[in-house]
C-alpha cells in the first residue's frame, strides 16, 4: 500500500464509507460533519418555507440544491483554519457583542458587569522598593500581602507600604482584606 499523504493518518475526521452493503460513489467517503451541515441547512429551508419570496423556488432547489451546497461549502471552507460552523459563530459572536474599544482593550458598556476571578500580580520596581501607582474600582475585594498605610485624600483612599507607626491613621496587616465599594 502507497502512502501519498499522512494527512488522513493524523486528521482525526468520521467518514461514512458505506451504507449497509452499498458503498457510496463518493472517493474518500462523506464525513458527517457535511451530513451534519445537510441536515441543518434543511431544517433550515424548511423554517423559511413561509416566507412570500422563498416558498416560489421549486422542491429540489430548495430540499436538495441548497442543502447540498452548503454542506459541500461547510466541509471545504475552512477560513482562518477553522471549520465553518465554528468561524460562523465566531462571526456572530463579534457582530453581536459591544463595539466600545479603548487602548484596543474591549470595553464594557455602562452597568455591564465585569467578571473577573483572578488575583491582580504586582511586580516591584527593579531600581526601587515602592510600588507604583494603580487605581481600584469597586466592587472589589483587595488583599495585601505586606503591611499597608491606609489614607483619605479627598474623598480617595490612599494605600501605602508601611509600618504600625504612631499617630499613622490605619495600618493593615498582611493578609488583610479591604472591601472596595463603587
Amino acid at each position: 500500500m502507497v502512502i501519498r499523504s499522512y494527512r488522513r493518518v493524523f486528521q482525526v475526521d468520521r467518514r461514512i464509507y458505506r451504507v449497509d452493503r452499498w458503498a457510496l460513489p463518493v472517493p474518500g467517503g462523506v464525513p458527517l460533519r457535511a451530513v451534519g451541515y445537510f441536515l441543518g441547512a434543511l431544517l433550515a429551508v424548511l423554517a423559511l418555507g413561509r416566507l412570500p419570496g422563498f416558498s416560489e423556488i421549486s422542491a429540489p432547489i430548495r430540499f436538495v440544491v441548497i442543502p447540498l451546497g452548503v454542506a459541500v461549502f461547510g466541509t471545504q471552507a475552512a477560513p482562518d483554519g477553522r471549520v465553518a460552523h465554528r468561524f460562523a459563530l465566531d462571526w456572530l459572536r463579534l457582530r453581536w457583542r459591544a463595539r466600545r474599544r479603548s487602548a484596543g482593550r474591549p470595553m464594557t458598556l455602562e452597568g455591564e458587569p465585569v467578571p473577573w476571578h483572578g488575583q491582580l500580580a504586582i511586580r516591584w520596581d527593579a531600581d526601587s522598593p515602592q510600588l507604583h501607582a494603580g487605581r481600584v474600582r469597586g466592587p472589589a475585594r483587595v488583599t495585601f500581602q505586606a503591611p499597608v498605610e491606609l489614607r483619605d485624600r479627598g474623598g480617595r483612599l490612599v494605600a501605602r507600604a508601611g509600618e504600625a507607626v504612631p499617630g499613622a491613621p490605619v495600618v493593615l496587616s498582611p493578609g488583610t482584606a479591604l472591601e472596595v465599594r463603587p
